[in-house]
C-alpha cells in the first residue's frame, strides 16, 4: 500500500478535518479527498462519515489507525535516526505549554542550558489550557506540554510523571489578621486570588465542595507569576503549590506560607507528548532535557 495514502489517512483521523488535514500534509483539500478515496477503495470502507464539525471515523478505521500510526512513527523514526540534528547549530523552534509551575519551575533553567548547549534554538512559550492540550499535542501546535494532567484525560498522550506537589497558602507576611498559623475559620473568612480554572487548577475548589464549604474569591488570574504586586498591596490570600510558593519566599522578604487547614490530595506534574513522525529526533532532544533539568530542580 502506497505510505502517502497510510499518512493522509492518519492526518484525517488526528484531525477529524479534511481540511485541517490538508493543511498538516501541505496539500489541497482535493489532493487529500482524491487520496482518500483511492484508500476507500482499496479497503472497501467509507473510513471516515462526514459530519457538520468534520468527519467522523468508521469502525474500521478505529482498528486501522493503530497499526498505520506505528508503521508511519517507524519508518520515519528510521529515517530521522540517520539524519543529523545539530542543537549547538540548529535554529529550531519548539513550542512548549507550561503552567504556572512550569514557567517558575523549569523555565529559568531551561534557559540557561539552552544558552550553552543550544544557543541558536528558540523557545515559545504558551499558557496551558487544559481542555485543549491534547488536541494540541496531537496538531503539532505544542512539542511538549508540563502541567498537572492528573485530572485530564489524554489517552493518545506519553505522559512522565517529573514530580509529586501539594498546595500550601501564603499572604503578605504583615498581615493584620495572620500570624504563625492559619485555621480553617480564617480561611474561610478571608478574601482569595484564584487561578483560572482552564488552566488546571480546580483541586481547591473541588475539596472545598465536598466539605460543603466555598472560599471568597476576589480576584481571579491566568498565572501565579501575576500575584507579586497583589500580595504585597492586599490582605488576600493565595492557594497555590509550595514550589510555587518556595519562589515566591525566595525573591521577598514581605511573603508568608502557611499549611492548609483542610486535606488535599497531592498532585503530579508530568511532561506530556504525542509520538508524531516529524522531527522525531529533535523532539526526542527536547524532551530528554527537559527530563534531564528537572532532576536537577
Amino acid at each position: 500500500m502506497d505510505l502517502g495514502l497510510i499518512k493522509v489517512f492518519v492526518c484525517i483521523y488526528e484531525s477529524r478535518n479534511i481540511g485541517k488535514a490538508a493543511d498538516k500534509l501541505n496539500l489541497s483539500q482535493p489532493s487529500v479527498t482524491y487520496n482518500l478515496n483511492r484508500l476507500r477503495d482499496q479497503l472497501n470502507d467509507v473510513l471516515f462519515i462526514r459530519r457538520r464539525s468534520g468527519v467522523e471515523p468508521t469502525k474500521m478505521a478505529h482498528e486501522l489507525y493503530p497499526i498505520f500510526h506505528q508503521a508511519i512513527f517507524n519508518i520515519e523514526s528510521a529515517i530521522a535516526e540517520v539524519q543529523a540534528f545539530h542543537p549547538e547549530t540548529s535554529h529550531k523552534t519548539f513550542r512548549i505549554g507550561l503552567s504556572d509551575v512550569g514557567e517558575i519551575c523549569l523555565l529559568p533553567s531551561l534557559i540557561a542550558f539552552l544558552q550553552q548547549a543550544a544557543p541558536n534554538i528558540k523557545i515559545e512559550i504558551e499558557e496551558i489550557e487544559s481542555a485543549k492540550v491534547e488536541q494540541w499535542l496531537i496538531d503539532g501546535f505544542l512539542d511538549l506540554a508540563v502541567f498537572n494532567s492528573s485530572k485530564t484525560m489524554m489517552s493518545k498522550i506519553e505522559t512522565r510523571t517529573v514530580f509529586e506537589e501539594r498546595y500550601v497558602c501564603i499572604s503578605r507576611a504583615n498581615h493584620p489578621r495572620l500570624k504563625k498559623e492559619l485555621s480553617l475559620e480564617q480561611y474561610l473568612q478571608e478574601d482569595h486570588i484564584a487561578i483560572k480554572s482552564s488552566t488546571g487548577h480546580i483541586q481547591v475548589e473541588q475539596t472545598l465542595k465536598t466539605m460543603n464549604l466555598k472560599r471568597h474569591i476576589r480576584l481571579e488570574v491566568p498565572h501565579f507569576s501575576v500575584l507579586q504586586g497583589v500580595l504585597q498591596c492586599s490582605d488576600m490570600l493565595v492557594t497555590l503549590p509550595s514550589r510555587a510558593a518556595q519562589h515566591y519566599l525566595k525573591h521577598s522578604n514581605n511573603v508568608q506560607m502557611f499549611e492548609l487547614p483542610f486535606t488535599m490530595d497531592s498532585f503530579k506534574v508530568s511532561l506530556n507528548w504525542f509520538n508524531r513522525s516529524d522531527d522525531i529526533v529533535a523532539r526526542k532532544w527536547l524532551a530528554q532535557s527537559v527530563w534531564q533539568i528537572f532532576q536537577y530542580l
